[in-house]
């Protein structure tokens, strides 16, 4: 059996519900996007190749956060800016008054900056995703704001969408039968916070398609025995991520694996000029990089947290993670890896998330049945990858919790990972369960994540963007109610998606985008209940 169509269907299915997920959210929704929008706007300003770690935003996006509303997260930032839930408690006539204000900012705006514009502090980020994005925002200079947004954050995710069929390549080098990776990509597919993380401005969405091709190239390796053009191709890909996103640091020591594997037959020498020629490859196009960061910031990131902390000895980094709670912070990297909505915070009731816990268990409980997996080497590979990511979530752990005193990391983090994540989860429960189970694994993931997503989208992030419901005084999300969707209606709640998007998303874009996204979830559901179907006739 050939995937064929099919997967191509899926990844249409995916696109299409980035595609609305990227015109629903408000302006700068998006985690940090504010601050990704404007290093953009910095490196096609003509500021040189690299945007100054010390940049201040342009006075257009300083001033959009003071006429549209801001994300709950950013609820401490001074008058006259409003969140989500107070906007839409003002008058119709000054909501209407900030968005013409909004509309009609002077397009000088867009090169000057304004007396107290914060910084854009995601300067600090690895630069390749800028300068890819940098050409486009040239080529809509003069557009507005809210359409040089939009049209960069539909890029983003198409270009986030290549992790689909990289979710299938890498499932069909794990797993025999075709239909298990078709599913594996429709369950990645159906993720509602990796929607969420890169349908946005940001690098997340660049660095998943990379994570993925480096996690392929280390199975095609592994599958064909160190071949030089492998070797190269995954030293450009372990380059580029790193260039995009400093945590592919993780995945620099885990690349050696494969090597090390190989090495195992007697191929020594082979192995270790295919490894030689990974490396050299990877360091030539980012090593650069790493080495300004040392320089001008003692550490390797470069990143806030870790230059805060870099006088820190072993001594009291050791300690310092003695003093951190862990059980709350895997709890926090956990939901808000489910389920975390924007950059509002958005949750849903907890016995949803402690559902998804009890399959977690059940998966990692499944790979400790080594004498299970399809394809020993494969899925060892991933789990080291996979592995090492999470050490890198715990050591940001350490790092928030020494300087900020909280516990927790970012669980959007893990879906660079998602082509490791699924297949591992896949392959644990396929162990711990009885053979006869068959495809139910990832026919029950496409469902468990299929029904998470279109609950989120409709009793949750529409309902909270429109003003159906909004934050308690314990900062707890409001429930919806019948009488809260009435009081505003459909065309309202289709028209209110519409604000500070600069008249390029209009109510029958909604409406049509609303409809394809409906139309891909409903595909992939269906896909996934076939999957299920075939194993009941077997």
């Amino acid at each position: 059996m050939h995937a064929g169509w099919r997967i191509y269907a899926i990844w249409a299915c995916c696109a299409a519900r980035l595609a609305f997920y990227a015109a629903m959210l408000p302006l700068w929704e998006g985690f940090d996007e504010w601050a990704h929008f404007s290093t953009i706007r910095a490196m096609a300003g003509g500021h040189g190749a690299l945007a100054p770690r010390d940049a201040s935003v342009p006075r257009d996006v300083a001033e959009s956060l003071n006429l549209a509303p801001v994300a709950w997260e950013l609820r401490q930032y001074p008058p006259p800016a409003v969140t989500q839930d107070a906007f839409w408690t003002l008058p119709a006539e000054e909501r209407q008054r900030r968005e013409t204000a909004f509309r009609d900012m002077p397009a000088a705006w867009r090169t000057e900056r304004g007396p107290q514009s914060p910084t854009a502090y995601e300067a600090l980020q690895p630069p390749l995703y800028y300068w890819l994005m940098a050409p486009v925002a040239r080529l809509l200079a003069g557009r507005s704001l809210a359409a040089q947004v939009l049209a960069i954050r539909w890029l983003s995710a198409l270009v986030a969408s290549l992790v689909i069929p990289l979710v299938y390549l890498v499932a069909r080098a794990v797993f025999a039968d075709i239909r298990i990776a078709l599913g594996c990509a429709a369950v990645a597919a159906l993720m509602p916070e990796w929607a969420l993380d890169v349908a946005r401005v940001g690098n997340d969405c660049l660095s998943a398609v990379f994570f993925a091709g480096v996690l392929w190239l280390g199975l095609k390796l592994l599958e064909e025995g160190p071949r030089l053009r492998w070797a190269a191709a995954l030293g450009l890909a372990l380059g580029l991520g790193l260039l995009t996103k400093a945590w592919f640091l993780t995945a620099a020591p885990a690349a050696a694996l494969p090597f090390l594997w190989l090495a195992r037959g007697g191929r020594i020498a082979q192995a270790a000029r295919a490894g030689a020629l990974t490396a050299g490859i990877a360091v030539a196009i980012s090593g650069w990089w790493y080495a300004r960061n040392l320089a001008e910031t003692g550490t390797l990131s470069g990143l806030s947290e870790a230059v805060m902390l870099r006088h820190a000895g072993a001594a009291e980094m050791a300690s310092g993670a003695l003093r951190v709670p862990w059980i709350r912070a895997i709890d926090s990297i956990l939901f808000s890896h489910l389920y975390f909505g924007g950059w509002s915070s958005l949750e849903v009731r907890s016995w949803m998330y402690h559902l998804f816990y009890v399959v977690i268990l059940l998966a990692a409980i499944g790979l400790g049945r080594m004498s299970r997996w399809p394809r020993r080497a494969a899925v060892a590979w991933l789990l080291a990858v996979y592995l090492a990511f999470w050490a890198g979530q715990l050591y940001n752990v350490v790092l928030i919790h020494l300087s900020k005193g909280v516990p927790t990391s970012m669980g959007w983090y893990l879906y660079a990972v998602v082509a490791a994540e699924v297949v591992l989860a896949v392959t644990g429960l396929r162990a711990i369960l009885p053979e006869k189970a068959g495809n139910w694994p990832v026919a029950g993931g496409v469902l468990l994540f299929g029904l998470l997503d279109l609950y989120t989208m409709h009793a949750v992030a529409i309902p909270y963007y429109t003003g159906m419901i909004r934050h308690k005084v314990s900062g707890a999300l409001g429930a919806l109610h019948a009488a809260d969707f009435q009081a505003v209606g459909f065309s309202e709640a289709a028209r209110r998606l519409t604000v500070f998007k600069g008249g390029v998303v209009t109510e029958p874009v909604v409406v049509a985008l609303w409809a394809a996204y409906l139309l891909g979830t409903a595909a992939l559901l269906a896909a996934g209940w076939r999957l299920s179907r075939r194993n009941i006739l077997r």
